[in-house]
């Protein structure tokens, strides 16, 4: 009933009241005081009846306005999660993504931090005797150990898609020894380590990518440093040229079970001597090769290919089995390498073959590599008439078990035959080298503190040639150029090592 309608009717009713008083006051004695009283009383319910009606009034007001301003809120709060309306997404899948609605755009960013103590002690053999400690580049001030503090790499990796059929990838790095995996003397800077663009050919698997990027011959190289199972690479790694990074257009496949690449670069980009294929990251006016190609193909035969983009096995984790073949040779421009007095160089190759086994919880890994890169060497300038380098052979096995969740136990043994002990023994500087081939041991643990997080710990054993034969910055182990015994032969080949480190890794 309304408002009007219910005044209506009680002025109605008083009207009527009143005017029945007043008839019976016609025949009865009818006071003034009761009429009074009697209009005060239906003033008094009509006053009552209003302000009732305007209660539900205003109810319903701020009924309507509440639920106006929540709609605002949901509005602005979902405006907000789509980045002002313009349908994008953002949060964290296996990094910090943000994606447009149609998928078409996307930017990832990783981050990795590894910070290291190390501690390298080196006993030289046959009584050693430095001739001036304080100068000697091999054992600054005579001592044989080496211990500090080092952020060995802080990088940032930024990759995704750019229109459809497009995709990117770049990493910046700062390392004491960024730029230097070939050289193993450090510099100390900020380095763009790869930067290509990528297209997609079709849904078959197929693409294509330009720019700089790794060398994918080697699997130990392919596997990122954030997502290796020991603290480093080794040695036996990194003395091949393909562990490095070069300017090529890489032709790509992936499959169900194989996938594989071919990839044509500028090789080792500065020429033939120092480590096969390194130092690829050059302008094109620095590029000493005639032609450099390169590959590997993959087969998995069981298991995800993710689970191969990492090395480990960790408890409850699938079973799977990978087996690799790779692949590099490269031609140098004569025209642009000097060779005055030297020896031609010739044509360098190397191929590789590895197995990784993972068993969810234990996992096992073995590779193989054999090359030929003569005339190169160590000692840089090869006379005519003066035998080459043998050929270069190199394999190493490793394997690793989890205790349980969190704690991982890691063992592995590397050997590598340089090919240089003849070369040397002809130039008559004897066994500079070493005649015995470099072999190294190492034992360690791995402690998952989260899935971002690992605090690794190892111990090694180097014995045999261990004179610059690559990546001696990362691993941390020292050449040992300069090494003489009491007669003034010069062992630095015999000279032994042990190393103990460690490391607190967080990646995101």
């Amino acid at each position: 009933m309304s408002l009007l309608t219910k005044v209506g009717f009680l002025a109605g009713a008083a009207a009527t009241s009143l005017t029945g008083a007043a008839l019976a006051g016609t025949s009865a004695d009818v006071s003034y005081e009761d009429l009074q009283q009697r209009l005060d009383a239906a003033e008094a319910k009509i006053t009552e009846l209003s302000a009732s009606q305007n209660a539900d009034w205003m109810t319903e007001q701020r009924a309507e306005q509440v639920r106006g301003l929540v709609q605002d809120v949901l509005a602005d709060a979902d405006t907000r999660a789509s980045l002002q309306g313009s349908g994008m997404t953002a949060g964290y899948d296996d990094g910090f993504v943000i994606n447009s609605n149609d998928g078409n755009f996307s930017l990832k960013i990783n981050g990795l931090m590894q910070n290291r103590w190390v501690y390298n002690h080196r006993n030289y053999s046959y009584g050693r005797v430095p001739a001036n400690p304080s100068l000697n580049p091999a054992d600054p001030a005579g001592s044989k150990n080496d211990y500090g503090f080092e952020t060995t790499r802080a990088a940032l990796n930024f990759s995704g898609t750019a229109g459809k059929g497009f995709y990117y990838n770049m990493r910046m790095q700062y390392s004491p020894y960024e730029n230097t995996l070939s050289t193993g003397a450090g510099a100390g800077d900020l380095g763009i380590d790869w930067a290509y663009v990528g297209m997609d050919l079709g849904s078959d698997g197929w693409s294509l990518q330009l720019g700089q990027q790794k060398f994918d011959v080697m699997r130990a190289w392919m596997v990122n440093a954030e997502d290796q199972q020991f603290i480093e690479r080794g040695n036996q790694v990194y003395y091949w040229g393909t562990s490095d990074y070069t300017s090529g257009l890489k032709l790509k496949y992936a499959g169900d079970s194989f996938r594989g690449n071919v990839m044509y670069s500028n090789g080792n980009g500065t020429g033939t001597l120092g480590n096969q294929f390194a130092n690829g990251n050059t302008g094109y006016a620095g590029n000493t090769t005639d032609w450099a190609f390169s590959g590997r193909v993959e087969w998995k035969a069981s298991g995800t290919w993710s689970q191969f983009d990492g090395q480990g096995s960790p408890r409850g984790s699938e079973t799977g089995m990978l087996f690799g073949f790779g692949a590099a040779a490269m031609k140098p421009d004569l025209d642009r390498t000097p060779t005055a007095g030297l020896q031609t160089p010739g044509t360098q190759w190397l191929v590789t073959a590895d197995a990784t086994l993972d068993f969810g919880g234990l996992n096992v890994g073995a590779s193989l590599t054999y090359g030929d890169d003569e005339p190169r060497g160590v000692a840089a300038a090869i006379p005519v008439g003066v035998s080459s380098p043998d050929d270069q052979i190199g394999w190493a096995v490793e394997a690793g078990y989890f205790l349980n969740d969190d704690w991982e136990l890691l063992a592995r043994y590397q050997y590598l035959d340089a090919g240089l002990k003849d070369t040397l023994r002809d130039l008559g500087a004897g066994d500079t080298v070493g005649h015995d081939n470099f072999k190294t041991l190492t034992i360690g643990a791995n402690y998952y503190m989260s899935a971002n997080a690992k605090l690794s710990m190892d111990w090694g054993y180097q014995w045999g040639g261990n004179l610059n034969v690559g990546g001696a910055a990362y691993t941390g182990w020292q050449n040992t150029a300069g090494a003489v015994d009491n007669n003034g032969a010069d062992v630095s080949g015999n000279t032994k090592q042990w190393m103990l480190r460690m490391q607190l890794q967080l990646s995101f």
